[in-house]
């Protein structure tokens, strides 16, 4: 990888300036100010086996998991109080532990505030759907990856591990949030005054 020391990409968008870096970030983290980054939001190879173009995605388990413990300790440096990481990481039906594995790699760095299961692929049938859905038919919605296998169910998620400094952080939970379905709800639930509720952990 050619690192560059200048931003390669430099957008400005609502007020906001965004800088974007080439290069490893073992080697760019330290040169952040301490405590200085909010967010980061990463998905790094998952050691899978998949074919990259320049990557070699078949380290040994314990190697990879060093890795990451490495980087992990990286992050934990460059964030604010109230920072976040957001590690986005999958799994296959031959090795389901993985993704644990690498929340445990992280551990001993920082805490987990959160498991999102980012839903790659669901069916949403007609009957459970309600006839305020106005399906005609079972639906299907999402990227699906068939799999030749008598053993195993198609894995349709991969998880969003969100880690922050004291598993405390404060998040704005309607931000996206959703209508409720049932108007009801509203009124029976303080909480539910805006009429948004948190879309949740899927």
């Amino acid at each position: 990888m050619t690192e560059r020391l200048e931003p390669y990409a430099t957008l400005h968008r609502h007020g906001v300036t965004l800088r974007f870096f080439l290069g490893d970030c073992l080697h760019w983290l330290p040169r952040l100010p301490s405590a200085g980054v909010d967010v980061v939001v990463t998905s790094p190879p998952y050691n899978l086996g998949i074919k990259y173009r320049s990557y070699e995605d078949t380290l040994p388990r314990e190697s990879y998991l060093t890795w990451t413990g490495e980087w992990v300790a990286a992050v934990r440096q460059a964030l604010s109080p109230a920072g976040s990481l957001f590690l986005n990481v999958g799994a296959k039906p031959k090795d389901p532990w993985v993704a644990m594995d690498i929340a445990q790699a992280v551990r001993p760095h920082l805490y987990l505030q959160n498991t999102i299961h980012w839903v790659k692929s669901i069916v949403i049938e007609q009957q459970a759907a309600g006839a305020a859905a106005g399906l005609a038919r079972d639906l299907a919605v999402g990227h699906y990856k068939p799999i030749n296998s008598a053993r195993f169910v198609n894995d349709c998620h991969e998880f969003v591990f969100h880690f922050t400094l004291s598993g405390e952080t404060p998040l704005d939970r309607t931000a996206i949030g959703v209508p409720y379905q049932d108007a009801s709800n509203i009124g029976r639930w303080r909480a539910a005054a805006g009429g948004l509720r948190c879309r949740g952990n899927a």
